[in-house]
């Protein structure tokens, strides 16, 4: 096969690459996904929630997020839907997540099945899920709250003063037993008559009692009737009162126990309502935790705030006369600050890797004596090349950058006009060259949509063997393309 042919069928092959990775990320509806339609939802808060995010019903997805608007103090979400979707009156949107750091989506609820359809220009309501500073600031709250009631016990029941009027309840309680003694004494004439009434009674049951006793004799053989025959039940139902008595009997002496240390100021929670010490340890404690989640919190935040761009490209360089003459790069750029970023890339170079040694040769003349002579040896390898290299944005659309270019030191210059649609490159590198200026390469590098970029130029126009001329192409992914990728390929592994 000729090398035209294998470029084109290298290009051929990358099209296609590129064509499914539009369709994917793009999220292109084709086949039953085709006609999709649109309903609007509204919800007080989407954190976290991205065009692009997944659409669920009962965990299967239906749709995507085509959009993110702000309505007045709400957010208002359109929704993409699948065809064969129906909802009816009284459905329901929530913004969820897939586990606890999972990505967000919208669970839908399609309402009652008995109920009509929804109208078109109808708007859902949603609703979000307990951010996580709302959690923190309600356990702050809570732990508020048992600080308070613990300053309260110690303040009733500590010191001094917590013992007096524990010695003034005891006092009350001696105080009652006695005037209920003169009770029963000043009124013990009532209590004859009582129980000279309880004698009357008695001689009625006397009489009264034998009938009673024939009835009962009689329940009492239909009650032994009906225990033979649920014996095993009766049994087993006196073996669980007897467990359950056991417990509670355990229980009480476990209470009593616990209430004698608390007492004695034994213990943590002894210490906690009896000594000041253990109060001022707790709440430093506290302290030292709210600040360690705060500082956990802004640790987190200037990590959310980078931003990382993944891109893979391939090009073409017809005026090589080498069988290899294409060009091909994987690489990030990772933006830790807003006017910084670093960028590493993966070159597969026509040219390989250039690297020079010394050969010593010797040569021994018939007389004896000899000769070393030492000679330096350049030779390629097919090892990758590396681009490992910093830039800064120096005004808007100006950004210079610096470090290695495909294993080589050199310093590069980008300009994005056509409001960042168009970039052109100027790359100088590799000024060791003995024979030939530093390497150039001038590029100019076309944005058909977000991801997907076209560029042309000239590479190394200074070296008549190696100059030629750029057709290439490639695609790139930013952070929300990125999430969404592998929200894509979770979903497709369950």
């Amino acid at each position: 096969m000729s090398p035209t042919a294998r470029v084109g069928l290298f290009m051929l092959l990358a099209l296609v690459v590129l064509g499914v990775f539009i369709i994917k990320i793009e999220e292109i509806p084709i086949g039953s996904k085709s006609g999709r339609k649109n309903v609007q939802a509204t919800f007080p808060s989407v954190a976290g929630l991205d065009e692009k995010s997944p659409v669920r019903i009962a965990g299967v997805r239906v749709g995507i997020v085509e959009s993110i608007a702000l309505d007045g103090d709400r957010a208002l979400v359109t929704l993409a839907l699948d065809p064969q979707v129906t909802l009816h009156q009284g459905a329901s949107a929530e913004v969820s997540s897939l586990g606890m750091l999972g990505d967000k989506y919208v669970e839908l609820s399609p309402g009652p099945l008995s109920n009509p359809p929804l109208g078109p220009d109808a708007v859902l309501q949603g609703t979000s899920p307990l951010a996580f500073d709302q959690v923190l600031k309600t356990a702050n709250d809570v732990g508020s709250d048992i600080q308070a009631v613990t300053a309260s016990l110690r303040k009733s029941l500590g010191g001094d003063e917590g013992q007096r009027r524990v010695e003034e309840i005891l006092e009350n309680i001696r105080t009652l037993t006695a005037d209920t003694r003169a009770l029963v004494a000043a009124n013990r004439s009532e209590i004859d008559a009582t129980i000279a009434n309880f004698r009357s009674f008695s001689e009625t049951l006397k009489t009264e009692l034998p009938k009673l006793a024939e009835r009962m004799n009689a329940l009492a053989d239909r009650v032994d009737a009906v225990v033979a025959e649920n014996r095993g039940n009766f049994s087993e139902s006196l073996e669980n009162i007897k467990d359950l008595s056991g417990r509670l009997r355990v229980s009480a002496d476990n209470l009593n126990q616990i209430t004698g240390k608390i007492a004695r100021g034994e213990g943590s929670i002894g210490k906690l309502v009896n000594d000041d010490t253990t109060i001022d340890n707790l709440n430093s404690t506290l302290k030292s935790v709210e600040s360690g989640v705060q500082s956990l919190k802004n640790t987190v935040g200037r990590a959310e705030g980078w931003k990382l761009n993944l891109n893979i490209r391939a090009e073409s360089l017809p005026g090589l006369s080498s069988d290899n003459s294409s060009r091909s790069a994987f690489g990030l750029d990772l933006q830790t600050v807003p006017h910084r970023f670093f960028r590493l890339e993966m070159i597969d170079s026509p040219f390989g890797r250039l690297k020079t040694t010394k050969e010593r040769t010797t040569v021994v003349f018939p007389d004896g004596h000899s000769e070393t002579t030492t000679t330096d040896v350049v030779r390629t390898s097919d090892s990758a090349t590396v681009n490992a290299q910093v830039g800064y944005f120096i005004r808007e659309g100006l950004i210079l950058r610096a470090g290695l270019f495909e294993s080589t030191g050199g310093v590069g210059i980008d300009q994005n006009v056509l409001r960042n649609r168009l970039k052109l490159t100027l790359e100088v590198y590799d000024f060791n060259r003995e024979t030939n200026p530093p390497h150039l390469r001038l590029e100019g590098r076309y944005f058909v949509t977000k991801n997907l970029f076209a560029y042309a130029g000239w590479d190394d126009p200074v070296w008549s063997q190696r100059s030629s001329v750029i057709f290439g192409g490639g695609v790139t992914w930013g952070d929300e393309d990125v999430k969404y990728l592998l929200g894509t390929a979770s979903s497709v592994g369950h």
